[in-house]
C-alpha cells in the first residue's frame, strides 16, 4: 500500500508540473478556448453605449418686461452644432432639453454661446443698447454604461458692481449608470481539449491560475469635467451720438447695425442737449438715421474700448415739391440736379454732387435696393479707344462719393458705356455737356 501511495503522489506531482507547464505556455486549443470565453463574457455583460443629455436652464425672469431677453444661442459638441428649439422657447424659465446623444466612448467638449439683452430698455439706463455675449465650455469623459447630464446655466449676479458682469454662464455635470453589469461565473481554470461551454460550467478543484483582468463597472468610472473659464460678456465700447437739424437737436431714430445680430435701436430726443451715450460690443457698425421730414443718412464707425468717438449728423430737409425729388422711371433714378463733368475729367464738378443725398436716402430706407452707376462720354473727349475707360472712371468717382457718405460699397456696381448712348446731339457744346454724365439704375436684391 505504501508503494501505491508513493506512485499516486508522484503522478499528482507530475500532473501539477504538466498543468503548470501548460499554463505558462498555452497551446493553440487553450488560446482559442480563452478567446471564445472572453467573447461569451462580453455578450453576457449587457452594457449600453454612452449617452450625453444636454439641457438649457432658462434664466429666471427672462422674456418678461423686467428681465433679460435671450436673442442668440448656439451650442457645439466637438465642433458640430446642435439643432436646438427656437429662441422663444429657450427664453422661458425652467429646463429645456437640447439634445440626447448616443456616442462612442471618449472625450466630448460642449461649447455654449448665448447673447442676452436687457428687456427693460430705457434711454437713460446704463445698460441701454448693451448685449451680454457669454461663452463657456466643458469637457466630459464618458464610457459604456454611463449617462452624462450636462446643464447650461446662465445666471444673474444682482450685486455685480459693473453692468458688464451682471450675467454669467457656466455648466453643471452629473453622471449616472444606465444599466448594472450582469453576474458572470468566471471559471477557475481551463483544461486542454475541454469544450469552452463545459469549462464555464464545471469548476476544477486545482489551485486556480490568476483570473484574467475584468474591467470595473462603468459606474465606478468618474466623469472628468474641465470647466474652461468663461469669456464672460464682451466689455462694451462707448459711442456718442448727436443728431441735429441746423444747430438744434431733432427727434430721430438711430439704428446701429453690425455684421451679425439684430440692430440696436436708439431713440433721439429733440430736447437732448448733450450727446447720447450708447454702449456696444467693440466692432464695426453702420449707423443709420431716420427722422420725419428729413433725408436719411448713414455712417460707418469702428468701436473699441480705447476711445469713445462722437458720430454727428446734420440732417437736411426732405424736398416737398415733386420737381425737387428723385424720380424713378423704369428702374432708372432721375435726379433733379445730377452730377456734371468737365471735358476729359473723371471727377464731378465741384458743387454738383448735392443731389446724391437723395440716392443715399433711398438706399438707407430700403435695404433691399442696390444701385448700378453707368458712365457716359461725348464723342470728342478722347480717342474712341479710351472713351470706355473714361466712362468707367466717372461711374467709379460717383460711386466713391456715395461710399464716402456711408453707403456699403457692396450695394453699388459700376459700368462704362462710353459714347454709344448720347442724350443730346454732340454737334453743340450744350449737347456734349449733357452727354458727359452718369445714370443710376435701381437693382433689387433677390
Amino acid at each position: 500500500m505504501a508503494a501505491i501511495s508513493a506512485q499516486v503522489s508522484i503522478l499528482v506531482l507530475v500532473g501539477l508540473f504538466a498543468a503548470s507547464a501548460r499554463a505558462a505556455e498555452p497551446s493553440a486549443v487553450e488560446q482559442r478556448a480563452r478567446e471564445d470565453l472572453d467573447r461569451q463574457l462580453q455578450e453576457m455583460v449587457k452594457t449600453p453605449p454612452p449617452e450625453i443629455v444636454i439641457s438649457f436652464e432658462g434664466l429666471p425672469g427672462a422674456g418678461t418686461s423686467k428681465g433679460y431677453k435671450l436673442v442668440e444661442a448656439d451650442f457645439l459638441v466637438n465642433g458640430q452644432p446642435l439643432a436646438i428649439p427656437g429662441i422663444d422657447k429657450l427664453n422661458g424659465p425652467g429646463q429645456h432639453r437640447l439634445a440626447v446623444l448616443t456616442v462612442e466612448e471618449g472625450s466630448y467638449t460642449l461649447v455654449s454661446h448665448v447673447t442676452y439683452a436687457n428687456e427693460s430698455w430705457n434711454l437713460f439706463s446704463e445698460e441701454s443698447g448693451f448685449l451680454w455675449k457669454l461663452t463657456a465650455s466643458v469637457t466630459v469623459q464618458v464610457q459604456r454604461g454611463l449617462r452624462a447630464r450636462v446643464r447650461v446655466l446662465p445666471a444673474i449676479n444682482p450685486t455685480a458692481p459693473d453692468p458688464r458682469l451682471k450675467l454669467k454662464l457656466s455648466h453643471d455635470v452629473t453622471a449616472e449608470m444606465t444599466a448594472p453589469l450582469a453576474d458572470v461565473a468566471i471559471p477557475d481554470r481551463m483544461d486542454a481539449g475541454t469544450p469552452t461551454a463545459a469549462v464555464a460550467r464545471a469548476p476544477v478543484e486545482a489551485p486556480p491560475p490568476p483570473a484574467p483582468p475584468v474591467a470595473p463597472p462603468p459606474a465606478t468610472v468618474p466623469v472628468k469635467s474641465v470647466e474652461v473659464p468663461e469669456e464672460g460678456p464682451v466689455a462694451p465700447a462707448r459711442l456718442l451720438l448727436k443728431v441735429l437739424a441746423g444747430k438744434r437737436p431733432v427727434a430721430a431714430t438711430v439704428y446701429l447695425r453690425s455684421a451679425s445680430g439684430t440692430p440696436h435701436r436708439v431713440a433721439m430726443d429733440a430736447k437732448a442737449r448733450k450727446p447720447v451715450e450708447v454702449m456696444l460690443p467693440p466692432g464695426e457698425y453702420r449707423v443709420d438715421v431716420l427722422a420725419q421730414g428729413y433725408l436719411a443718412q448713414t455712417r460707418k464707425v469702428t468701436l473699441s474700448r480705447d476711445t469713445a468717438p462722437t458720430v454727428s449728423f446734420t440732417l437736411a430737409k426732405a424736398p416737398v415739391s415733386k420737381a425737387q425729388k428723385a424720380q424713378v422711371k423704369k428702374e432708372a433714378v432721375v435726379l433733379p440736379r445730377p452730377p456734371r463733368f468737365a471735358e476729359k475729367q473723371a471727377a464731378p464738378r465741384k458743387g454738383s454732387t448735392a443731389g446724391l443725398a437723395l440716392l443715399v436716402d433711398m438706399l438707407v430706407r430700403d435695404e433691399n435696393l442696390r444701385l448700378r452707376i453707368e458712365g457716359h462720354t461725348d464723342n470728342r473727349e478722347r480717342p474712341s479707344a479710351t472713351l470706355m475707360a473714361l466712362a468707367e472712371a466717372r461711374a467709379k468717382a460717383v460711386a466713391k462719393a456715395l461710399v464716402d457718405e456711408g453707403l456699403d460699397a457692396s450695394r453699388i456696381e459700376t459700368v462704362g458705356v462710353g459714347e454709344s448712348r448720347p442724350k443730346a446731339p454732340n454737334l453743340l457744346p450744350r449737347g456734349r455737356e449733357l452727354n458727359r454724365r452718369v445714370e443710376f439704375v435701381l437693382l433689387r436684391t433677390k
